[in-house]
């Protein structure tokens, strides 16, 4: 007859304890980031990172970015939003992949990462449509850390510049007309019948065809000048308008982020009151 094992030891008390502990003694994990999240993370430290003219962000200012995201994504006071500390990580995560993304591409400009767009009109800044080229240029490779910190709205200024003394030097330098003819360096309309008067006084033979054909020229090179003036006038323009659309812009920003800064400040003073008539 087999005998009956022997009963099991009871559990101590110790092990059942720090058992029980140690699922809530783990640190919990963060939320991870939703495309939302990301988006409005991309454009809130855009708008800062323009308004100091691209340059690094405090602390309080990474603040700002994180109420501003928060409230762009429409949570309310109390539910989890990401922290400062948390937006200025995943921007610096952001920004090594994009430039990552773009050594990857070479000359390519598309990209199945979601981000690349905004990332890549971050990093280029506002661009006035005539600046842009009539072909696709080869994007730099990789910016430098100069270009990271500052300096990118004085590129955008020479760019316009030079297009500017591009189209003036294009008003003043001659026309083809000219090298040929040895004369005066700007050929008007009323100059060449003078000279084409002159030349038939003084026995010299003018053809009709050739004649004709230079007042064509002549009309054709006035165009083009009253065409490129004109030109000018609608860029510089739409240049003062574009300059005073950002500064409503961000006169309006800052209202808004001031009236947040007031609610939440009345929010609290609500809720000390409520505790403190207690």
């Amino acid at each position: 007859m087999s005998t009956p094992p022997p009963p099991s030891p009871p559990a101590s008390p110790t092990a059942s304890v720090s058992a029980s502990l140690t699922p809530s003694a783990k640190k919990p994990q963060p939320l991870p980031w939703t495309h939302e999240e990301t988006v409005q993370l991309i454009r809130a430290y855009q708008e800062k990172w323009y308004a100091l003219r691209r340059g690094q962000l405090k602390s309080s200012q990474w603040e700002e970015v994180a109420v501003t995201v928060a409230a762009r994504c429409g949570y309310e006071y109390g539910e989890p939003s990401k922290s400062s500390t948390q937006c200025r990580h995943k921007m610096e995560k952001l920004r090594q992949r994009h430039r990552g993304v773009k050594k990857r591409l070479g000359q390519r400009t598309k990209s199945g990462w979601p981000f690349f767009e905004l990332m890549e009109q971050m990093e280029r800044g506002p661009m006035p449509i005539s600046a842009m080229p009539m072909g696709e240029m080869p994007h730099q490779q990789e910016e430098e850390e100069s270009d990271y910190h500052g300096g990118g709205d004085d590129e955008d200024d020479e760019e316009n510049s030079n297009r500017v003394r591009s189209i003036e030097y294009i008003l003043r330098r001659p026309t083809f007309v000219n090298r040929f003819s040895g004369k005066d360096p700007f050929l008007q309309g009323p100059a060449a019948l003078k000279r084409g008067r002159e030349a038939v006084d003084d026995g010299d033979v003018v053809e009709p065809a050739q004649q004709k054909g230079r007042e064509m020229v002549v009309e054709l090179a006035d165009e083009m000048r009253a065409f490129a003036q004109q030109l000018i006038g609608v860029e510089n323009r739409r240049m003062e308008m574009m300059k005073e659309t950002e500064r409503c812009r961000m006169e309006m920003e800052k209202k808004r982020m001031s009236m947040i800064l007031q609610s939440q400040q009345k929010i609290v003073d609500s809720i000390n009151t409520a505790f403190g008539s207690t």
